[in-house]
C-alpha cells in the first residue's frame, strides 16, 4: 500500500515517495511562458511537447528540469495519459528500490483473546499505551497483521530482496522479536512443507527460479552451511553440533574454521537445500519456558554460497551473474538466513538456572548487535564492536557489507505492549542503515591508519636520505645543485670490467669507507675504461688522480679510482 504522510507521533517516519517530490499536474495559479530561452534559442511549447513525446519514460524527470515550460508540458502529458504516468511511477519506484539497502517488515502474530495493543495501517504500526509506558508509532516498509499468511509475507520479501543476488550482491534475511512472537514460524515454519513452510524454504524456491532463468552458459554450484550460536559459542548443526572455534578460515569473509559446507548443483538446489534445512532446523537447541513451549535457545544462521563460473571451453556468458563481479573480487554471492533467538526479561521466562543463563547469553548477543548497528547508523564511530559477541563477529559481513541487502522481519505480539514497543524501537534503529556510508566507517578508519603508516615510513626514508646514511652522499643543497659528483660502487664496475678483478685488498680498503665521517673512503669510482689510458704528467705513479687535475679529468666525475 501507499505510505501515509509524515506523522507527528514519535517513531520512524519514511521519506515521502519519489513521485511526490515534484507535482505531476500543472498548477492552476502558475502560468507557463509561451517560449523558453535555451542557449540563446527561443523554443515554443509545441516544440517541447513534440520532444517530450519522443523521449523514453526514464528521460522525463530530467527533461522537465529544463524550465517551467518543460515542466508544464510534461505535467500535462502525464495528466492526460494515465498509462504514461503509471510507467513513470514504476520507473521512479524501481530506481528507489535499486538504491535501497535495508527493508524493515513488521509481522504481528494472531491475537490470543482480548487485549490487542497493536494498530496496523499500511506501513504504520501503533502500540497502545500500557501502564506507565507511553504509546509508540513506527513506520516501516510493510506491516502485516495477524491474518496475513506465509505466502503474503514471503512473496513481498522475495520479490524485492532476492533479485539483488543475481547482481553479485549479498543478501541477508533476518527475523527478530521477543520470545513467542513467531520468529521461527516466519523463518522456517512447518518443516513438513505445504502452505505453512517459512521464509527460508520459499527464499530458496525464489532463488532457484531466478537462477534458472539467468544461468545460461554458466556453471553454478551451491554450498550450504547451518550453524547456531548457543551461549556465545558456535556449533555446526550439520556435523553433530560440533563446537567450532572463533577463528576465521582462509576465506576473505567470516567463515569459522572447520564449518561443514555441503555442495550441490543448481539443478538439484530446491530438494537438496530443503532437506538440509530440515536436518539443521531439527537439531537446533530448543526448550520449554514459561511463555513458549518450544522456545529457540540459540541463534540459527544459514549460509548459502552461490559459486559460478563459465562452462568448460566457454569464455563468454549470457548471464548477468558473470557480467557483474562479486563484491569479494571473485564469483561468489552469499545468502544469509538468520533466525535470532527471542529477547527475554531476566527472571520472568526461565524455569531453571540453565535457562536463566541461556537468556542472559541471548540478551547479551542482541545488545551487542544493537551496539554494532547503532555505531554504524551514526557514521561517526571510530570502532565498531564486532567482537563483543560471537553473533556480531559471524554476521559482520551480513549487516555491514557495502553490497549487502538486508531485510529484517520484526515479529511482534499483539498482547504484549512493552515487548512489542521494544522490538519496534530495535527495528527503528536498524532501519537507519539505509546507506552504505556508515558501514564503511571501520574500513575507512583502517585505510587511514595504513596511509599514516606509509607516510611515516616515507618520512623516515627521506630523513635517512638527507643524512646520507644509505648512499654516501647526503641530500644537501650542494649535492642537489650538482657540485658533488655522484659515483658508483667500485665492486660492481670492477667485476663487470674485462681486465680487472676484485681482490681481498680491495675489499679491506672498501670497508674503510664506512668508518669515515665524511663517507669519502676508498670504494667509489667515477668511470671505468676498457683499456688503460696513457698516464699524464700530472698523475701520480700509483695511478691516482692528483687534486689539481680533478677538474680536467675526462668526464669530471668521482673522487677516487
Amino acid at each position: 500500500g501507499a505510505r501515509p504522510p509524515r506523522p507527528s507521533a514519535p517513531g520512524h517516519a519514511p521519506e515521502p515517495s519519489a513521485t511526490a517530490k515534484a507535482p505531476l499536474e500543472p498548477s492552476a495559479t502558475t502560468k507557463a511562458p509561451r517560449t523558453s530561452d535555451i542557449g540563446g534559442v527561443a523554443l515554443t511549447g509545441a516544440l517541447f511537447a513534440r520532444i517530450a513525446a519522443f523521449l523514453p519514460v526514464a528521460m522525463l524527470p530530467s527533461f522537465r528540469r529544463l524550465g517551467l515550460l518543460a515542466h508544464t508540458v510534461v505535467a500535462k502529458s502525464l495528466h492526460r495519459d494515465g498509462a504514461l504516468r503509471a510507467s513513470l511511477d514504476a520507473h521512479i519506484e524501481t530506481r528507489r528500490l535499486g538504491s535501497k539497502r535495508v527493508w524493515v517488515v513488521v509481522r504481528a502474530r494472531p491475537s490470543a483473546g482480548a487485549g490487542n495493543c497493536l494498530a496496523i495501517d499500511g506501513g504504520r504500526v501503533a502500540v497502545a499505551p500500557s501502564g506507565p509506558s507511553q504509546g509508540f508509532s513506527f513506520f516501516c516498509d510493510r506491516a502485516f497483521d495477524g491474518s496475513s499468511t506465509q505466502e503474503e509475507v514471503c512473496s513481498y520479501i522475495g520479490e524485492r530482496v532476492m533479485p539483488h543476488a543475481l547482481n553479485g550482491e549479498h543478501v541477508c534475511l533476518m527475523a527478530y522479536g521477543q520470545t513467542g512472537s513467531g520468529k521461527t514460524h516466519t523463518m522456517f515454519g512447518s518443516l513438513d512443507g505445504g502452505e505453512h513452510r517459512g521464509l527460508a524454504f520459499r527464499a530458496v524456491d525464489t532463488l532457484a527460479a531466478l537462477l534458472q532463468g539467468a544461468s545460461t552458459g554458466v556453471r553454478l554450484s551451491v554450498d550450504f552451511s547451518f550453524l547456531e550460536v548457543y551461549n556465545d559459542e558456535l556449533y555446526d548443526l550439520l556435523d553433530g553440533s560440533k563446537r567450532l572455534p572463533k577463528q576465521r578460515s582462509a576465506e576473505k569473509h567470516v567463515v569459522p574454521v572447520g564449518l561443514t559446507r555441503r555442495r550441490c548443483d543448481a539443478a538439484q538446489m530446491q530438494p537438496q537445500v530443503h532437506a538440509w534445512l530440515r536436518e539443521g532446523a531439527a537439531t537446533r537447541t530448543v526448550g520449554k519456558t514459561v511463555f513458549n513451549p518450544r522456545s529457540s535457545r540459540s541463534h540459527g544462521v544459514v549460509l548459502l554460497h552461490l559459486c559460478w563460473g563459465p562452462r568448460d571451453g566457454d569464455t563468454r556468458s549470457a548471464s548477468r551473474l558473470l557480467s557483474t563481479k562479486a563484491p569479494s573480487g571473485g564469483t561468489e554471492t552469499r545468502i544469509y538466513l538468520v533466525d535470532l533467538a527471542g529477547s527475554e526479561r531476566a527472571g520472568l521466562y526461565a524455569m531453571d538456572p540453565e535457562q536463566l543463563k541461556e537468556g542472559e547469553a541471548i540478551n547479551l548477543s542482541l545488545s551487542a548487535l544493537g551496539r554494532v548497528v547503532g555505531a554504524l547508523a551514526t557514521g561517526k564511530c571510530k570502532h565498531v564492536p564486532y567482537r563483543d559477541s560471537a553473533l556480531t563477529w559471524l554476521l559482520k559481513d551480513a549487516v555491514t557489507g557495502t553490497s549487502a541487502r538486508v531485510c529484517m522481519v520484526a515479529a511482534v505480539h499483539p498482547n504484549h505492549a512493552q515487548e512489542s514497543a521494544s522490538t519496534l524501537r530495535y527495528a527503528h534503529q536498524y532501519s537507519a542503515l539505509q546507506t552504505s556510508s556508515g558501514s564503511r566507517v571501520s574500513d575507512l578508519t583502517s585505510e587511514v591508519r595504513q596511509q599514516q603508516r606509509r607516510v611515516d615510513g616515507l618520512k623516515r626514508a627521506f630523513e635517512s636520505a638527507c643524512a646520507g646514511t644509505e648512499h654516501g652522499i647526503a641530500w644537501t643543497p650542494e649535492a642537489l645543485s650538482g657540485t658533488v659528483r655522484p659515483s658508483r660502487a667500485a665492486r660492481d664496475l670492477v667485476e663487470a670490467h674485462p681486465f680487472l678483478a676484485w681482490t681481498p685488498l680491495h675489499q679491506s680498503k672498501w670497508a674503510v669507507r664506512g668508518q669515515r665521517r665524511d663517507q669519502s673512503g676508498i670504494g667509489r669510482v667515477s668511470r671505468v675504461v676498457d683499456a688503460p689510458e696513457a698516464r699524464g704528467a700530472s698523475e701520480a705513479a700509483d695511478g691516482r688522480l692528483l687534486p689539481e687535475a680533478w677538474g680536467a679529468a675526462p668526464g669530471g666525475e668521482g673522487m677516487d679510482r
